[in-house]
């Protein structure tokens, strides 16, 4: 049973990626039987789209929030506010909207911090053929990607994978270790700081990942260094 009597999760209204997580974990008998006396809500950006009306059909409460000030459109309720759960939310939040939450605020990054920072980054690892790709689910800070981390998954990266396989298991994976890391926070687990070098790569369309992708295989065929798309790198 997790040790909290509400669970906020926040992502976009009609996102890909918070569909398969809630899919997942609602599909999941163990986290839904922990969730047992939980008040499941979500916050997200619009009244419609495809994550609202699934959680309308599970029962799950929406609350929806306007991205530039946090403030909720139809109340936030009386249920207390302990675990924050970002499972694909494209804006900031502010530092003192994650200080409301007593217990937790942690995120679901779709890579293996901390490389690979920023959105969409499963294109990056596609186009880049990067030797593997995962989640991390790590605690949140005003700073994009930056928490102390509190698990992680990894998958080796085939080249027969599509982009859209890769964000799918991406999502898939997310959503396994998921109830573990809320377990972890819940019990006041610190997490582990980020080491090594970060990057941050810099979002791309369609177009720049299907040329860098062709580009890097005839570089791999080649023997010759691959070709990255526009980031920055620092030590941590």
């Amino acid at each position: 049973m997790l040790d909290c009597t509400s669970i906020h999760f926040i992502g976009i209204a009609d996102g890909l990626k918070p569909l398969l997580i809630l899919q997942a974990l609602m599909d999941n008998p163990a986290f839904v039987s922990s969730c047992e006396g939980v008040r499941i809500h979500y916050i997200t950006n619009a009244s419609e789209g495809r994550v609202v009306s699934f959680c309308q059909e599970q029962g799950i409460e929406v609350i929806t929030c306007d991205p530039k000030t946090m403030e909720a459109g139809n109340g936030w309720g009386s249920d207390p506010f302990e675990l924050l759960v970002s499972i694909g939310w494209s804006y900031m939040i502010p530092g003192e909207f994650l200080a409301r939450f007593s217990r937790a605020a942690i995120n679901c990054h779709g890579s293996l911090l901390p490389d690979y920072r920023g959105n969409n980054t499963y294109m990056h690892a596609y186009a880049q053929l990067a030797d593997a790709y995962g989640a991390t689910i790590h605690y949140m800070t005003e700073k994009f990607d930056d928490g102390k981390i509190i698990v992680q998954a990894a998958h080796k990266l085939y080249l027969e994978e599509t982009p859209l396989i890769i964000h799918r298991r991406i999502c898939e994976m997310t959503a396994q270790v998921l109830p573990e890391a809320m377990r972890l926070a819940l019990e006041g687990y610190p997490g582990t700081r980020q080491t090594g070098t970060a990057r941050y790569f810099y979002k791309i369309d369609r177009f720049e990942m299907e040329r860098l992708r062709q580009a890097n295989i005839e570089h791999l065929r080649a023997g010759e260094q691959l070709e990255l798309a526009r980031h920055k790198a620092w030590e941590l």
